[in-house]
């Protein structure tokens, strides 16, 4: 909400939007005195000190609305072995998140690491994002290849098996890692507020016979008022 572009003003509108009562004087919403945020686009407008009037409030906001969209880590490939089977998978990707002053936003968990010596001989590629594919699975004998870093979220590939031979039985590939979570959305915080963005790291590889492919990290955009920032490393921004 903000306040109104057109029409009367009134201190009660003013007091609305920025908190206070319409009892007190106008000078008790200049701009980083403690009710109106110095910060942000829409209150520029708005005098710090001196000679102050109800127009300068046309469209001032206490908080701005952030459209994000984040993507959790891919998990890593599972490996493959060569001979029979194996269990469990590679580690998961890490999650990517928002906070602001300790507190939570949003979230999106990364993604399932590959199980380990369950697929057919060759490795299972991991899976893809709308950034790009996953990793490759590994031929016969041969590692699955790590997620593109441009992949953003996506999954490693899974390691080869092996043929059968007269020595020994063949042996399981593994399967490629999951994507992470994406999420598209929107936030609303106070003008001025600093948001920590934590990148989810891209799961392992399981590196165990036929090694699988490394996960891709995770990746943050956020946009408001004409501004935008992206992340693919954990950071932080002021909303301003």
């Amino acid at each position: 909400m903000a306040v109104m572009v057109s029409g009367a003003l009134s201190l009660s509108s003013i007091a609305t939007e920025f908190g206070g009562d319409a009892e007190l004087p106008l000078s008790a919403f200049y701009r980083g005195a403690g009710r109106v945020p110095a910060a942000g686009a829409p209150n520029l407008r708005i005098p710090a000190n001196g000679t102050i009037s109800f127009s300068a409030f046309r469209g001032g906001a206490l908080t701005a609305v952030v459209d994000c969209e984040i993507i959790g880590g891919g998990g890593g490939g599972g490996h493959g072995v060569g001979d029979g089977t194996a269990s469990g998978r590679a580690i998961s990707g890490g999650a990517t998140a928002i906070t602001s002053a300790g507190k939570q936003l949003v979230s999106a968990a990364g993604g399932l690491g590959g199980l380990n010596g369950q697929a057919p001989r060759s490795g299972n590629n991991g899976e893809g994002t709308a950034y790009g594919p996953g990793g490759i699975g590994g031929n016969v004998n041969a590692a699955g290849s790590s997620a593109p870093n441009s992949s953003y979220g996506a999954g490693g590939g899974g390691g080869g098996g092996d043929n059968p031979s007269t020595y020994d039985s063949s042996g399981a590939g593994g399967f490629g890692g999951s994507a992470g979570t994406r999420r598209a959305g929107s936030i609303q915080v106070v003008y001025g507020a600093v948001l920590t963005i934590s990148i989810g790291a891209g799961g392992p590889g399981s590196n165990a016979g036929y090694r699988g492919g490394d996960g891709a990290a995770g990746y943050a955009r956020l946009t408001w008022d004409e501004k935008a920032a992206s992340f693919t490393a954990s950071g932080s921004v002021v909303v301003d």
